[in-house]
């Protein structure tokens, strides 16, 4: 299915929408730019999924055209509605459009690593928490007979792979974001995290290091994914004692089958401690050796 993308600004021209679109043509998605103008978008609406409203220049000349992408969200929920802009203009699009019709806000200057990922999982069908840029991916309620999984990882295209096997079994939460997983896990607890070591701006070490400082989190079992086995990484790897680590990359079937063993040995853990001593808390078993060190 093509990613068509309808692009809607008063000029395509300028040099920040021209980097814009490159950047978007390059992750796959068909660029059409139009005004905005209800008209011309009703012309069109029918071949785009997506809808990325660039808020600049005059913005009382976007309001009749959020108010229409804001009744069009309400006919077809299928339609994605993406903003750029500054926090004044986004603020002031809510007036017309309500941010719950909305999938996603980028303020400037754009993340584009966000901007892409936010878009591209709302192409697989993630449904996204506007609060914190919490994917989950299942439809409906949780099924509270299922285990809740929160995968962090900076790359989107894995983070696809993995939901997609995990979510046959699982409840499942996804995030590209350190940050975005911290925030997330001050509100809700979940029974596993699988975190990347490798990530911009918080890497996976710093954001053990805050979960495990934290009273509500810091007994939740963290999985480390790093694509890295050299000595040294290892040893960081290590360094916190989490669960367990795995070596990307690693096949969907792998990993839902690993995060099955792994629940099933921390039940069976938890039981044979709780029989022998109520009073010990359940820790999880240290990490059996995957590389020569």
């Amino acid at each position: 299915m093509e990613k068509k993308l309808l692009f809607i600004c008063e000029s395509a021209e300028s040099f920040l929408i021209t980097a814009l679109e490159k950047t978007l043509t390059g992750a796959g998605f068909s660029v059409t730019f139009i005004m905005p103008h209800p008209k011309e978008i009703e012309d069109v609406e029918d071949q785009n999924q997506f809808f990325l409203v660039y808020l600049d220049g005059d913005e009382t000349r976007y309001n009749t055209t959020l108010e229409y992408l804001a009744d069009l969200k309400k006919r077809v929920q299928e339609k994605h509605i993406f903003l750029i802009g500054n926090p004044i203009d986004i603020k002031g699009a809510y007036r017309f459009i309500p941010q719950d019709l909305t999938s996603g806000c980028f303020q400037r200057p754009v993340n584009t690593t966000d901007l892409i990922t936010q878009l591209d999982l709302a192409f697989s069908g993630y449904r996204s928490d506007n609060t914190t840029h919490i994917e989950r991916g299942f439809e409906g309620n949780e099924d509270v007979q299922k285990k809740t999984v929160l995968i962090v990882d900076d790359d989107t295209s894995f983070l696809r792979s993995m939901q997609t096997g995990l979510a046959k079994k699982f409840n499942v939460f996804i995030t590209n974001s350190g940050m975005n997983a911290v925030n997330f896990l001050k509100d809700r607890i979940v029974d596993l995290i699988l975190l990347d070591y490798e990530m911009p701006v918080l890497s996976g070490l710093e954001v053990f290091r805050i979960l495990r400082s934290e009273q509500n989190t810091e007994t939740i079992p963290v999985i480390f994914l790093t694509s890295k086995d050299d000595k040294n990484t290892v040893m960081k790897v290590l360094e916190g004692k989490p669960a367990d680590y795995l070596l990307k990359p690693i096949s969907p079937t792998i990993l839902t089958q690993t995060v099955e063993n792994f629940f099933k040995k921390s039940e069976s853990d938890q039981n044979d401690k709780k029989n022998s001593d109520p009073n010990v808390p359940a820790e999880m078993e240290m990490i059996d050796e995957k590389f020569s060190l």
